[in-house]
């Protein structure tokens, strides 16, 4: 029999239609699949940067807001100590003022507030918080107000380590206090002040003040700020540890808060604190007439505006008025110190000599800050 060998034709291999289709959506579905997972780790990721609190770790999620805009400056500088890790003040015998917006380099007038409280308490221990690591000693004012003062401390604040486990540690790490408001700084100092008088006690004092003797006879006070008498100023005032008006502040306001309403966290919720605790249709009726003296309201005194405010905002002209010295040293003895209102003086100059209130102050009270702030200047 013959056989005949048959040689086959190359074999054509086609991938059938329904395979291609498979891979490609396989390919398609890993490539959207990836693109989610991407997008769940970056939120991931920022989520932890803003909210991860490492205590050595002078960049907290916080900082990004405060410190926005803020170069890393090369100065002759002096790392501060940081609040509660490092130092703690004690109970009650204290007086804060308050940086909030990040400045390693405060104001002559800001340092001459606190050297004039450091200088004028000597008993009192005087803590400036602020919220930068470090500050700038270039021109050597703070090296020297921190070896002439042995009461006055300069501090950094970690604020997660400062609200942590206190009514307003909620508020705080939702970060509330800085979305959709145009004054995120302003909303963390109204903060800030109330809880450090909470933890530890004692006054608190706006940067942009002169104190004039001694506060150890206000106790547990708030002021008038207007000679209506219908307002409560927030920039100064005094609690002892835990106070149940300072406790009722804080748990008053973050439900007053309103992210466009300045002074929300402020005055406003210092305002109807007031009137709910002493139970008054309106903060008026707490003062009869012209009188002069402080009322009491519980365990709470409310001071008239002269005690720590003389002069309201809207009259700041006068604490800068050429020689109105020699005439408020003869007529306001009852006054503790004076409010320069730096949100709206735009920054007035001061020419030396002037013999104006807050010349005379400074002079006489912030003598130190008051030389650098003069020494290669005729205005400051």
């Amino acid at each position: 029999m013959l056989y005949q060998r048959v040689v086959p034709e190359k074999m054509n291999i086609r991938r059938p239609r329904a395979v291609i289709v498979l891979v490609a959506s396989g390919i398609l579905f890993c490539l959207c699949y990836l693109q989610i997972v991407k997008k769940v780790i970056k939120i991931n990721i920022e989520s932890l940067v803003l909210r991860n609190t490492v205590d050595s770790n002078p960049d907290a999620w916080w900082t990004s807001v405060l410190c926005k805009g803020k170069t890393n400056e090369t100065f002759k500088k002096i790392v501060l100590p940081l609040l509660m890790r490092d130092i703690t003040p004690g109970l009650d015998n204290n007086v804060f003022l308050v940086e909030s917006a990040c400045k390693s380099t405060p104001t002559y007038r800001a340092w001459c507030a606190v050297e004039s409280f450091a200088r004028e308490n000597p008993k009192a221990e005087v803590w400036y918080v602020m919220t930068t690591s470090a500050v700038n000693n270039t021109n050597g004012l703070p090296g020297r107000l921190l070896d002439h003062y042995p009461n006055l401390h300069v501090v950094s604040a970690d604020l997660d380590m400062v609200f942590n486990n206190t009514l307003l540690e909620e508020f705080f790490t939702s970060g509330a206090w800085y979305r959709n408001t145009p004054w995120p700084m302003i909303q963390i100092s109204d903060l800030l002040r109330v809880l450090l008088v909470w933890r530890y006690g004692g006054f608190y004092s706006d940067t942009d003040t002169v104190c004039l003797k001694s506060i150890s006879p206000l106790k547990n006070v708030i002021v008038t700020s207007t000679g209506d008498r219908n307002h409560i100023a927030n920039g100064v005032f005094h609690f002892t540890n835990r106070h149940e008006f300072i406790t009722f502040i804080m748990s008053t306001m973050t439900k007053m808060y309103s992210p466009r309403a300045w002074g929300s966290m402020g005055p406003n919720t210092f305002n109807r604190c007031t009137r709910e605790y002493c139970k008054l249709p309106n903060l008026q009726s707490l003062f009869p007439k012209e009188r002069e003296d402080p009322i009491k309201c519980g365990n709470i005194t409310v001071l008239p505006e002269y005690y720590l405010l003389p002069y309201p905002w809207n009259q700041y002209r006068k604490i800068f008025r050429e020689g109105g010295w020699k005439n408020f040293i003869a007529t306001h003895k009852k006054t503790y110190a004076i409010h320069a209102y730096g949100k709206v003086n735009g920054g007035m100059l001061i020419k030396v000599g002037s013999n104006s209130i807050y010349e005379g102050a400074s002079r006489t009270f912030c003598p130190i800050s008051y030389f650098h702030a003069t020494a290669n200047s005729s205005v400051f």
